[in-house]
């Protein structure tokens, strides 16, 4: 479940002196307390969403918005509210999501280039994430034999249809008895059609 909303907080208290109340009609000071409203997820504040304010006559107690007061007092609370800008932290939530889409796109990056670098250096034990059979399907073969400008792999016995090579990559599933050839020329043209998707490297 996920627990998302709204709150806010206290940006900015102050007072406003030397004002006519609509209420009472006496000439007083008004306090007035701006929160800033945001919005959450897992009480993580993800990004602001405006302002509110609250404007109480010191003489009746009497609670205003600020589209009921006269033009003058709103005048001078606007002077007042000139500084009461949003936290940085209202924007966490944003910062946070950013950086988890960076971190993936850095890791998906990194994975790129540890896979054209395992092309061009195969090692025993390698894993390649091939084609199946059927579309939408894949399956995997596993190098255990390298020389020098070629490798030898063994075929997965099963193929897996969610794309992930952790449920059929078992020690079990491969058919070691039936031994396949590829130059290393062979299996970088695979790799560049895309026959050859991925490298696990242990």
């Amino acid at each position: 479940m996920v627990f998302y909303g709204k709150r806010s907080s206290r940006i900015k208290d102050g007072r406003i002196s030397n004002v006519t109340c609509p209420s009472c009609e006496e000439n007083t000071s008004m306090t007035y307390s701006i929160f800033g409203k945001y919005a959450h997820i897992y009480w993580i504040p993800t990004f602001p969403m405006g302002k509110e304010n609250s404007i109480e006559c010191n003489n009746c107690k009497q609670t205003f918005k600020v589209k009921e007061l006269s033009e003058s007092i709103k005048n001078k609370f606007n002077l007042e509210k000139q500084d009461a800008k949003t936290p940085l932290w209202n924007f966490s939530g944003l910062a946070l999501i950013a950086c988890v889409i960076l971190g993936i796109m850095y890791l998906a990056k990194q994975d790129k280039i540890n896979t054209a670098k395992y092309i061009e250096t195969p090692q025993f034990g390698d894993v390649y994430k091939i084609k199946g059979s059927e579309s939408g399907f894949i399956t995997t073969m596993k190098i255990i034999e390298v020389s020098k400008d070629s490798v030898f792999v063994s075929y997965n016995n099963y193929e897996s249809d969610d794309y992930s090579m952790s449920k059929i990559d078992k020690a079990e599933n491969y058919n070691t008895t039936d031994i396949y050839g590829f130059s290393n020329k062979e299996i970088k043209e695979m790799f560049a059609k895309k026959e050859i998707s991925d490298v696990k490297r242990k």
